[in-house]
């Protein structure tokens, strides 16, 4: 128990004890992904499992759709990892039941090139639940939460927005707007006509959320059941809003031995949604509202209920309530697997095993655009309804329907058998798989009545609707196998392969070979480390593997057309054929070669755990353009070849503790993650300085004029390099080629980006006499992210800005401010240049996660007649304890400036099993 040799975990194509686990791969049970109560599996993931980044930069429900990248960037392509569920690849993990998970395993060194052409990115491996031998056990679990923005910008005043304005108008040669009696009577904020209000604190609410799940489970030597119903609801954060989320999960995973030697399972996962938004779904345009909105507006005419006309003569009501109308998008899914085991009786350890797999899914959206309206002044203090600035004056609706399904079919051939100390497994497979997908939209406008919001009710004119449709199809075939060997648990090796064939390339080009080897070596075995007593396992392993990645656009290789109005005959537009793009008859997959060392040790009868990973990976046949060749003036287009070239290289830590103490059992975890990639080779034209250079810097390394300060004064901008027409206030960049000029060559590229180099975890957990406890600390380093566009924009004529953007702002009163001036012409200065200044720190510590709980003592459920009862109090995203956007207002994690926010939640929960 305490080296964990029979603890099992997922690997490609099946399960290994993780004491012969060679590969670097890491694991997280069902039990530990619901201690963090959030709607979407992936941020319960976060902070759990090292080598795994997974950002969240919204917090909108229903749209979350995490970033996750396994040992971070190695190519400028896609960078998705392939998802596994339940033995095949499929959507939606995401949106899985957390309650119906058993484990979650990740592959990220060879131990992932079982997955050959698609596994470059790292893959990720769910098993749900299953049914175990006994009596049927239910389980209901409840839990009620409040969500809440971490954090929201903190925004100028009314006051201190009329100040900027007077200042601006100042200094550029005009009259203040502002009296000296309009800003005190700002400052007072008594009189109801000088009131300030505060966008974020008026338009974000404290939303209910809840999750319900009821599951039973059992059964006997012939028929083991899984059987489970989950609901989630959660409404958004944005007061008056109208966003509602409504998620029902149901899974039966049935397993029967219908004879001594066939095992049959027979599993069905479906899912349907049904989510309602705004009839402007557009929260970056809402957002932007309401970080733009002036101080001094309020969202009705005072005493009254009449909606005052905004920005762009629209007030935001109608844009996140039902007001401008809703869009509802209604999902319908179903996941099944029929799979057969076979134990060959004449041959012992032979089995062959063989399944299919039918998942479908249906997606409506419906988008019902109403007109909008706002209450105008007439002046004598009354106030008639007009149609708003935005919209237009009759409805409009707008359909899409998508469905997709996927059939693949496995089997394999499974040889698993020991002699003595020699063990011996062997496994050979083939896969097949098709997917088609489907697509049709339709529009109508010019609705007279808004009491019937169907397709045949709009305006039949022919410029007044429209309609489309696409299809799609995709197979793939595969063959793939592997072949383990361990001596008394001692010494291990384990080779596999796949042999991939691709429908995204040439005929000479679709298939690859894609093999990966493992060894390792338990040296806590050998008898002259047997005085280390304090020694319980110490393995070494090392691997290599090759994968692919070939997540490209298909049928390159061919020389396509589109349609299009090209062609004019007989004064008309005809609709005609013409050649789009340039075929590329060699293209195919990337490859990555990945190289891993590392070891797992316990010490001390399970005291310390230790886990470390060193692992480096090249990446090659990297789609990207020959910018040298054929510049990207010339208007000419190449086709993508495969050229590009990146490596990436980190390591891994992961320590535990375990200890009891009398009744305390407790457990302590931290891990830490540190990957940096560098891009080789990408075909760039020569820059103007070799600095500007972006191969031998990472993905995503930008150009930047380094920041050096403020101007303070006219002699200060005459005696630098500056910018032309550069003033006082502005911001003061490093001549950095030293050639007297400020132009585009004094740009340096920085190396960091949003994606995090490095990430870390730790926590632990408690219990004691009925009481338990967990919590979860996550945080980032070696991050930025640029904030540029409006955010340092401070010019009353586009409207509010930061606290942090004005409170050191340059004025002839504050010469030393460490911010620009305010200017009504800021976009056109260099204040708003992709400077340094505008890049913000990423790195945080979170709180991520905390719960605390109670069971009922044993001898009182039973008397009640049942088996635990379980009461609790828990919180997600509790608390950014160090990070340096706290005084602007901004949640580290996002990379937008108009953002919804990332979500705070309470929740109280209840667990009962009988």
């Amino acid at each position: 128990d305490v080296i964990g040799i029979e603890e099992v975990i997922m690997i490609g194509y099946g399960t290994q004890r993780k004491v012969t686990v060679t590969g670097s791969v890491v694991s997280t049970a069902g039990d530990d992904i619901v201690k963090t109560q959030t709607p979407d599996v992936l941020n319960s993931m976060v902070g759990q499992l090292p080598g795994v980044i997974i950002n969240s930069r919204t917090g909108e429900p229903g749209k979350e759709d995490p970033s996750i990248y396994i040992r971070g960037l190695g190519t400028t392509g896609s960078t998705e990892p392939l998802v596994i569920i339940d033995g095949v690849e499929r959507e939606g993990l995401g949106q899985i039941n957390p309650n119906d998970i058993d484990q979650i395993s990740v592959l990220k060194d060879a131990s992932a090139a079982i997955y050959g052409a698609r596994a470059a990115n790292g893959v990720i491996l769910v098993n749900t639940k299953r049914g175990k031998t006994g009596k049927p056990t239910f389980n209901f679990s409840y839990n009620q939460g409040f969500s809440q923005p971490t954090r929201t910008p903190i925004m100028a005043d009314a006051y201190t927005w009329a100040m900027v304005y007077n200042e601006i108008e100042i200094n550029e040669g005009r009259a203040p707007v502002y009296s000296e009696s309009d800003l005190q009577k700002y400052l007072e904020g008594t009189d109801p006509d000088y009131q300030s209000t505060d966008w974020y604190d008026v338009m974000t609410r404290t939303a209910p959320q809840h999750r319900l799940n009821l599951s039973v489970s059992g059964g006997d030597e012939v028929l083991n059941y899984y059987l489970s119903l989950g609901e989630l609801s959660q409404q958004g954060s944005i007061n008056h809003g109208s966003t509602n989320i409504q998620r029902y999960n149901i899974r039966s995973n049935v397993s029967a031995k219908v004879a001594r030697w066939l095992t049959v399972n027979f599993d069905l996962a479906g899912r349907l949604d049904d989510n309602h938004y705004p009839g402007n779904p557009d929260t970056r345009g809402v957002y932007s509202h309401i970080y733009l909105y002036h101080p001094d507006w309020t969202l009705f005419w005072p005493g009254t209920e009449y909606k005052r006309p905004l920005r762009d003569n629209q007030n935001i009501i109608n844009w996140v309530s039902d007001d401008g109308g809703y869009q509802d998008e209604k999902f319908r899914g179903l996941q099944s697997n029929l799979n057969f085991t076979l134990d060959i009786p004449w041959i012992e350890g032979l089995s062959a095993k063989a399944g299919i797999y039918y998942d479908v899914g249906y997606n409506f959206i419906k988008t019902w655009d109403l007109p909008t309206y706002v209450y105008y002044d007439n002046g004598d203090g009354t106030y008639s309804e007009g149609l708003s600035g935005e919209g237009a004056a009759l409805a409009d609706l707008g359909q899409e329907f998508n469905q997709s399904h996927r059939v693949t079919f496995n089997s394999q051939i499974v040889y698993d058998r020991s002699f003595g100390d020699h063990n011996i497994g062997a496994m050979a497979g083939y896969e097949q798989m098709e997917y088609h997908y489907n697509f049709m939209t339709a529009f109508r406008s010019d609705y007279l009545s808004t009491a019937l919001p169907q397709l045949f009710a709009g305006s039949s004119q022919k410029d007044k609707q429209s309609n489309d449709g696409s299809a799609s199809s995709i197979s793939r075939v595969n063959y793939f196998g592997r072949v383990t060997y361990d001596y008394a648990r001692k010494y291990m090796a384990q080779a596999i392969f796949r042999y991939d064939g691709s429908p995204n390339f040439p005929e000479n080009k679709r298939w690859g070979f894609f093999p990966g080897i493992s060894v390792g070596w338990r040296i806590s075995e050998e008898a002259f480390m047997d005085n280390l007593n304090f020694l319980d396992n110490l393995k070494i392993r090392a691997s290599y593997g090759e994968m692919g990645n070939d997540a490209v656009d298909a049928f390159q290789y061919l020389t396509a057309y589109e349609y299009g109005n090209n062609y004019v005959i007989g004064g008309a537009d005809v609709i005609g054929l013409i050649q789009s793009g340039v075929p590329n008859p060699n293209i195919t997959w990337e490859v990555a070669k990945t190289t891993n060392v590392g070891f797992d040790a316990t010490l001390w009868q399970g005291l310390l755990g230790m886990e470390f990973d060193y692992f480096m990976s090249h990446r090659s046949n990297i789609l990207t353009k020959r910018t040298v060749v054929i510049p990207d003036y010339t208007g000419l287009v190449l086709p993508d070849e495969n050229i590009g070239e990146v490596e990436n290289k980190g390591l891994e830590l992961q320590l535990t503790h375990r200890n009891s103490v009398g009744n305390l059992r407790y457990s302590l975890f931290g891990n830490f993650s540190f990957a940096r990639n560098k891009v080789i080779f990408a075909d760039e034209a020569p820059a103007a300085e070799e600095y500007q250079m972006a191969t031998g810097h990472p993905i995503g390394s930008a150009l930047y004029y380094q920041a050096i300060g403020i101007y303070s004064d006219q002699e200060d901008v005459e005696s630098h390099a500056t910018l032309a027409g550069a003033r006082p206030g502005d911001i003061k960049f490093e001549d950095v080629n030293q050639d007297g000029v400020i132009n585009s060559f004094d740009r340096v590229r920085m190396d960091l980006t949003e994606t995090p180099e490095i990430v870390y975890g730790f926590g632990g957990s408690l219990e004691f006499s009925g009481f338990d406890m967990s919590i979860l600390f996550q945080g980032q380093d070696n991050a930025q992210v640029y904030l540029g566009g409006y955010f340092p924009i401070m010019s009353y004529s586009l409207g509010n800005f930061t606290v942090w953007r004005a409170e050191d702002r340059w004025s002839p009163d504050n010469t030393d401010g460490t911010q620009p001036r305010g200017s009504v012409e800021t976009r056109n200065n260099n204040s708003n240049m992709e400077s340094t200044h505008w890049r913000m720190d990423a790195g945080f510590l979170r709180l991520k996660n905390l719960e605390i709980g109670y069971t009922l003592p044993m001898n009182f459920s039973n008397r009640i007649g049942i088996q635990k009862l379980r009461f609790y109090a828990s919180g997600y995203n509790l608390l950014i304890l160090f990070d340096s956007m706290k005084e602007i207002g901004f949640d580290p994690e996002t990379n937008d400036y108009w953002y919804y926010p990332q979500q705070r939640v309470f929740n109280l929960g209840i667990n009962l099993t009988f």
